[in-house]
């Protein structure tokens, strides 16, 4: 709790502590409301901290400190600890090498202070897709826009689910002791009611064959949704008037995607089997002889469909999208995403 304390300090006055209070717990539990009224901001924090404790919503707090100043340092290695972040027990390594290790191995120019700066946004970019008898993960890449697998969404598109029943869930925490965040309110986003398939490819018959066979350019088992609202425009948490507070923001898919070769780290965040979100480092183990499939070693399972995968410079390299179907598989398997370029800029997609 001292530490949480001194941590908020610096990153927090107070007029910000009661937007961030009044954002995620409601007029009850503002820090306005809660706190002792006399005394310095230092002593309100600390009285606050402690009845957020008695309350049951402390690990809430952390959280939502966290969302809200995920370049903070020394918030995040607390959220760390406690198992609230991927870098802390939800990161699940296929080598026994620690994560500062395997980043400077692979990357150039970027060390594990900014990995970890760079991996908390994107961590509010990632989203599990609920959809009754099915569901994945999927990805912003733009203030509406998420990407996932087509067959993520089959159950939509053959009218076995009403597009008003799936919902995004962004920010799934749990504490590594699984109590889930039972104050701070959840970020969940509906599809858009009538325009929400934006671009879809389809998946070939090869993504399961072991032998790793050649699926078409075009067999990108790629989907582009439309969300009802332009989250990525707002901050993690919901509009604030907080001015320290970025934007959610999303993932950058039209770029130049770098190099990837077998041999070089590939990083996965997903929401296996509807859990929080969780990040796997794996290696890359192979490609086809067209390079449309890309083979790893990085754990997945049911409900990882549409991860996003990145280098170690976490840059958007792939999009996971199947794994060998024996048990225990042997390989999962990604869409490299110029091959996902190519077919938006064949059809003339913008993410817009």
């Amino acid at each position: 709790m001292e530490k949480f304390r001194r941590a908020l300090l610096p990153a927090f006055d107070s007029p910000s502590f009661q937007l961030l209070t009044a954002d995620y717990f409601g007029p009850l539990n503002t820090f306005r409301n809660l706190a002792v009224e006399n005394g310095t901001f230092e002593y309100r924090v600390y009285d606050y901290i402690d009845k957020a404790r008695l309350d049951d919503f402390l690990l809430d707090l952390v959280a939502a400190a966290h969302e809200r100043r995920p370049k903070n340092k020394e918030i995040a290695q607390i959220a760390e600890d406690l198992g609230l972040t991927t870098t802390g027990p939800r990161l699940v390594k296929s080598s026994n090498k620690p994560l500062e290790e395997l980043i400077q191995e692979n990357a150039k120019y970027i060390t594990p202070s900014i990995f970890r700066e760079k991996l908390a946004e994107l961590e509010g970019q990632v989203c599990r897709i609920v959809i009754p008898g099915g569901g994945g993960t999927g990805f912003l890449v733009g203030p509406d826009l998420v990407v996932t697998n087509q067959h993520v969404i089959d159950r939509i598109k053959n009218n076995l689910v009403n597009v008003t029943d799936v919902t995004c869930w962004f920010d799934y925490r749990e504490s590594a002791d699984g109590t889930s965040m039972s104050a701070k309110k959840t970020t969940e986003v509906k599809l858009h009611p009538n325009k929400w398939l934006e671009h879809e490819k389809p998946a070939s018959q090869y993504d399961w064959d072991p032998a790793l066979g050649d699926a078409a350019p075009d067999e990108t088992d790629c989907a582009l949704v439309r969300l009802a609202e332009r989250i990525g425009d707002i901050p993690v948490g919901g509009a604030t008037a907080d001015p320290d507070a970025t934007r959610r923001g999303w993932i950058t898919a039209n770029a130049t995607v770098p190099p990837v070769v077998a041999g070089n780290q590939v990083f996965v965040l997903q929401h296996p089997r509807t859990e929080p979100l969780q990040l796997t480092v794996g290696t890359v183990k192979q490609f086809n002889s067209h390079s449309t499939r890309m083979r790893y070693d990085a754990n997945t399972k049911d409900g990882s469909s549409g991860s996003p995968c990145f280098d170690s410079d976490l840059q958007l390299v792939a999009l996971h999208h199947s794994r060998d179907p024996v048990t225990p598989p042997q390989w999962n398997q990604a869409v490299p995403l110029g091959r996902i370029q190519d077919a938006w800029n064949a059809d003339g997609v913008s993410l817009t």
